[in-house]
């Protein structure tokens, strides 16, 4: 709730969602996908939703409340259906995560994802146990919807068939072996209209892609288990918490002690799903190569959080005490700045647009970085034009297209410059919106049109250039510059 009373407007991201899903028909939508991170389900979803006159901000934040608490009670729906103890400690590392309230909460697929990949770990268990009609069509249904929410979730999904099939190999039921397979590969075929999807978006992603290493990926995820920028001590115990139970979860099933046969199998389940999810993420991103972020490991926390429950339940009575007392200890402790971390607002553009309402036709707005100007298009609506740096010719959604055509052209932020001085020579204004301007002494040298393939690196380099450049022309040309303060809001 703290999230959803602070939050605010949509960022550029949730934004970006939003506009795939806002045209007329699904084939409409379709074509937009190549734009976007997510297969079709997200948008779908969306769409419903605003059609319920529910599409403003407030009312995707709501969306958004419903998808996160979803997740949660998922994770206890998990403890139901496998009958173990209430997963404290689970619910304690997974919801109390700013990082899982933050994203998972947000307009965007991961939320989910999440919520689908819990759904489909408890319930391929619960078929491959009692391989009923509904219970297996429910397990394909889940399955299918983790693929087709969030593309990394195929890894994930895979995972659990094949941690599936291996406990009912262990078990002596080649059958229900073949049934956990045949439930991810349900899950795969239907990912296949999405290839043709998948190449043209690998092209407009190419300006982002940067090279992926496995030390970045792991500071990245080291942050998605809690050690986000502003948590200090309380996220770095929040990390060191999922260690404890990794830590305690493998002892737990490595001692192997006494339980039912049933327990014993959703350990092993639990466990192998694990032993196969976290590699298979790894190699997922470093193969697609794209700069991460830590909600790209939401997923893979649910899941981690309901396999090590799943480990966790054979414990002894003295581990049992031990989980209880490290819930109770992060509770108290990560519980203040986490609370403080989400009264964060997601974004001030609409501030930003708010603050530039007095702007007047003649003067000039400049939106810098330019991926700033899908949020600037969604709030401004002021008199001035205005433009990113480079200037795009469509700022509703993000056009790596477009920033890819103006790295090859031969002078991309030329008019840009020349709308610059001719705006501050006729002695109007000029207003800068996003990252503060640079302070440069002089221009830098323009680079010519970029002669070989795009990536994430080049792209930076020519976009803090042309960034210096429109800078030095604002210094040149401009009598003084000044700050314009934002309107007071509510958090």
């Amino acid at each position: 709730m703290r999230l959803f009373i602070c939050a605010g407007p949509l960022w550029r991201d949730e934004i970006n969602t939003l506009a795939v899903a806002s045209p007329p028909t699904l084939a409409d939508i379709w074509r937009l996908l190549e734009r976007e991170s997510f297969p079709l389900l997200p948008y779908v979803l969306l769409r419903a939703w605003s059609e319920l006159r529910l599409g403003t901000d407030a009312g995707l934040r709501v969306f958004g409340l419903v998808v996160g608490l979803s997740a949660v009670a998922a994770l206890w729906w998990n403890r139901r259906r496998f009958g173990i103890a209430p997963p404290l400690l689970a619910l304690v590392l997974f919801a109390l995560n700013p990082v899982v309230v933050r994203w998972g909460d947000s307009v965007r697929g991961y939320g989910l994802g999440q919520l689908a990949v819990l759904l489909a770990f408890t319930l391929v268990f619960e078929a491959l146990r009692r391989p009923r009609s509904i219970t297996i069509a429910l397990a394909i249904l889940a399955a299918v919807a983790s693929v087709q929410t969030v593309y990394q979730d195929s890894v994930l999904v895979l995972a659990i068939g094949a941690g599936g099939a291996t406990v009912a190999l262990w078990d002596r039921r080649p059958p229900r072996a073949a049934l956990a397979l045949g439930i991810g590969a349900a899950a795969a075929l239907s990912l296949l209209p999405y290839l043709g999807v998948m190449a043209r978006a690998r092209e407009y992603r190419l300006v982002s892609i940067e090279g992926a290493t496995p030390g970045h990926l792991a500071s990245v995820f080291g942050r998605a288990l809690g050690a986000e920028i502003g948590m200090g001590g309380p996220g770095r115990l929040l990390v060191l918490g999922w260690i404890a139970a990794a830590a305690a979860a493998l002892v737990t099933v490595a001692l192997r002690p006494r339980a039912s046969r049933r327990r014993r199998m959703l350990a092993l389940y639990g466990l192998l799903v694990l032993a196969i999810a976290l590699p298979a993420q790894l190699v997922f991103l470093l193969h697609v190569g794209f700069p991460t972020a830590p909600w790209y490991s939401l997923s893979l926390l649910a899941l981690m959080a309901g396999a090590l429950e799943a480990m966790l339940q054979i414990a002894s009575p003295a581990f049992r005490l031990g989980r209880l007392a490290l819930a109770a200890v992060l509770l108290v402790v990560v519980t203040p700045s986490a609370f403080e971390s989400l009264g964060l607002r997601q974004t001030n553009m609409d501030l930003a647009a708010a603050a530039l309402a007095g702007a007047g036709r003649d003067d000039f707005v400049v939106v810098s970085p330019w991926f700033l100007g899908v949020s600037f298009n969604r709030y401004y609506a002021g008199a001035a034009p205005w433009a990113t740096i480079p200037p795009l010719a469509d700022t509703s959604v993000h056009r790596t297209d477009l920033l890819a055509r103006q790295l090859q052209a031969e002078d991309p932020i030329g008019p840009l410059l020349t709308r610059i001085e001719t705006t501050l020579q006729a002695g109007h204004r000029v207003y800068w919106v996003g990252l503060p301007a640079p302070n440069v002494a002089r221009p830098p040298g323009r680079l010519p049109p970029l002669p070989g393939p795009v990536n994430g690196t080049v792209q930076g380099i020519y976009c803090a250039n042309w960034t210096l450049q429109v800078a030095a022309a604002l210094k040149e040309h401009g009598d003084a510059a000044q700050a314009v303060p934002l309107p007071p809001h509510r958090p």
